[in-house]
């Protein structure tokens, strides 16, 4: 749930360790003023306050006002984000959870994640498992010529099974990586809401299609 405008500036000031008696000193606003703007009867900050306890914790103040969850970034450049146009137009639609999808983006193992995909995506590891399973090759010739071993020989059958799908290595390695990430989503993902997020795909072949609502009733259908 989003936080009120008492806990944002509660919270700030927590964040930094600060009495509301050194708050004051370091703002030149009264504590009794700080105090109030923190009390669940708070009614209203004043514009002054607002821009300077906004510029004290290097914040916006839309932030402060509950209007954004974005904190230091007001005017984000689109070229700076490198996003295409594609993605662009994807997260203005609504049609996905992009606070979920924050939440996904933001995990400390999401670059792990995009490194594992990226390197079966541009094959960078594919000469290194041709050679495995070459040396693999070379070394079951070898056993064969030498020791002739049957047909369900165990030996044979090791080596023949140590050959690496490159598919299948990284499937794994991907399935593991997102797997870390989506236990940990789930654990802090309680109370979050996201507004403004079009959950059932009215429209036929719209990206709404793939949402949640849709892929649940899928499922009852399958079932």
């Amino acid at each position: 749930m989003a936080l009120t405008i008492q806990e944002r500036i509660k919270d700030l000031r927590v964040e930094r360790g600060l009495t509301l008696e050194q708050l004051a000193e370091q703002t030149g606003l009264s504590k009794s003023a700080l105090g109030s703007y923190e009390a669940d009867e708070y009614k209203d900050i004043s514009h002054y306050a607002l821009i300077k306890l906004a510029k004290f914790y290097g914040v916006t103040a839309d932030y402060l006002l509950g209007l954004t969850e974005t904190k230091n970034h007001p005017n984000a450049e689109l070229a700076d984000l490198r996003l295409s146009e594609a993605m662009i137009d994807l997260l203005k639609s609504g049609w996905i959870d992009t606070g979920l999808l924050c939440e996904l983006a933001a995990h400390p193992d999401f670059v792990k994640l995009l490194a594992d995909i990226q390197i079966y995506v541009e094959g960078n590891a594919a000469t290194r498992i041709q050679n495995l399973n070459a040396w693999v090759d070379v070394a079951r010739t070898e056993i064969v010529e030498k020791y002739q071993p049957g047909e369900h020989d165990k030996t044979a059958g090791v080596l023949q099974a140590a050959h690496v799908r490159e598919g299948d290595y990284f499937i794994s390695r991907v399935h593991d990586d997102i797997d870390a990430i989506m236990e940990d989503i789930q654990q802090y993902h309680c109370g979050r809401t996201q507004t403004g997020f079009r959950g059932s795909g009215e429209l036929q072949g719209q990206p709404g299609g793939t949402t949640v609502d849709g892929i649940l009733q899928a499922d009852k259908v399958t079932l």
